[in-house]
């Protein structure tokens, strides 16, 4: 460069005797020339590059968040300054929970979801004029797992599915295991359960517990209530129903209550017969017939058997039960001989009335010891004429004539 600005001071003394114009021409290119190598070079632009950003975290609340960063320059003997900057964007102090804010390692203790959002790093040179660099990491705080929907209490009928269900914000990493009676169920480790209901599952307590990797929390208790249809224990039984008389039909069931019940006559259903106990009161003939009840609840209906109810005078139900009754001789003076049957042991006593109905004197009571009895009795106080002597036993009635004579 030299050469060259020698050479440029010879054409500026030769430009004194040449033209004004050439000479002008020669002492600016030459003065730019001198300026050139006179001026320092143009300085490198120093810049910080980062490699490695801060990781974008995801912790449960009252944990510990490290953020690290990782940074070069192309400034020789670099001496590296750090600043985090918290999700304000206000630079970090070190203490209380925060430490590290001014290195390139950042750590914050039993963080809180208030100090959840985007921090920054501006990472710089403090010896030299570097353009600094900065990085950002997003920081996601979890809290423990709260139950926001409860399980509730279910009610099903037998062989119905019986579900429940919760619902749950906050933790990480949720897993669930339902308690039937504080017992694990197998298999049931979703936020929903849902079982086939049976009668032994009346009376359940369930509940579900939350387990994640925040902490873990239960669900409150909901009760399974499992209905059954009905079942008839025992069923209506027929017979016969003596004219005049009261006749009862019953039945036994089980089952979830209310039961209702519906008593039907040759298909009818019977107005107003909605008890487990139909009564007939004073039978006629019209009430011979084939009878059944329906019993029913919101789970299911059961019918019974049907059976028949005949209709017949009272000494027709005494003798259908096994009673007889005769007596001898008749006409009678004083003394008459009376065979009793009887189907069982029972209580009993034989009247004589008159034709009127009027009990005139009772010629026997005590107890049948079942099957056949025989025993004398006087007459002889009881004016003559025309009688009917009668057994009672219970419900039972029978009688037959007997004629006193003189």
């Amino acid at each position: 460069m030299f050469h060259h600005f020698q050479e440029c001071i010879m054409k500026r003394f030769r430009s004194l005797v040449g033209a004004v114009s050439a000479a002008a021409v020669a002492g600016i290119a030459c003065a730019g020339l001198f300026l050139a190598m006179l001026s320092p070079a143009i300085a490198e632009e120093y810049t910080v590059k980062i490699d490695q950003a801060p990781q974008d975290a995801t912790v449960c609340e009252g944990q510990t968040v490290t953020l690290t960063v990782q940074a070069s320059t192309n400034f020789p003997n670099p001496q590296y300054t750090f600043q985090w900057l918290n999700a304000q964007g206000n630079p970090i102090s070190d203490g209380g929970k925060y430490s590290g804010a001014t290195t390139n390692t950042l750590t914050i203790t039993n963080i809180t979801q208030n100090e959840a959002g985007q921090y920054t790093v501006v990472v710089g040179v403090s010896n030299g004029q570097v353009r600094p660099a900065t990085a950002i990491a997003r920081v996601t705080v979890v809290p423990g797992p709260t139950v926001t929907q409860q399980p509730q209490d279910v009610t099903v009928c037998d062989g119905q599915i019986a579900a429940m269900s919760v619902q749950v914000s906050g933790g990480l990493n949720v897993r669930y295991q339902w308690y039937a009676n504080s017992v694990p169920v197998p298999g049931a480790t979703s936020s929903s359960i849902s079982q086939t209901a049976t009668a032994q599952m009346n009376g359940l307590q369930v509940y579900c517990k939350i387990i994640s990797d925040c902490g873990e929390v239960s669900s409150d208790t909901a009760m399974v209530t499992v209905e059954t249809a009905p079942t008839i224990t025992q069923q209506p039984q027929g017979g016969t129903a003596a004219i005049g008389r009261s006749y009862q039909i019953s039945v036994q069931a089980t089952g979830t209550a209310p039961l209702q019940y519906q008593w039907f006559k040759d298909g009818q259903a019977i107005t107003g017969a909605t008890s487990s106990t139909y009564t007939i009161t004073n039978v006629t003939q019209n009430d011979a017939g084939r009878y059944k009840v329906v019993v029913t609840n919101r789970c299911g209906t059961a019918e019974s058997q049907e059976v028949q109810v005949q209709a017949a005078s009272v000494e027709d139900e005494a003798i259908a039960a096994g009673f007889r009754l005769s007596v001898a001789p008749t006409p009678a003076n004083s003394t008459v001989t009376v065979l009793v049957t009887s189907p069982v042991a029972a209580s009993a006593t034989v009247e004589v009335i008159d034709l009127s109905g009027r009990t005139v004197g009772t010629i026997w009571n005590g107890m049948l010891s079942g099957g056949e009895q025989k025993f004398e009795a006087s007459v002889a106080g009881m004016a003559p004429g025309a009688y009917r002597c009668v057994l009672r036993s219970g419900m039972y009635r029978l009688s037959t004539p007997l004629i006193i004579v003189r």
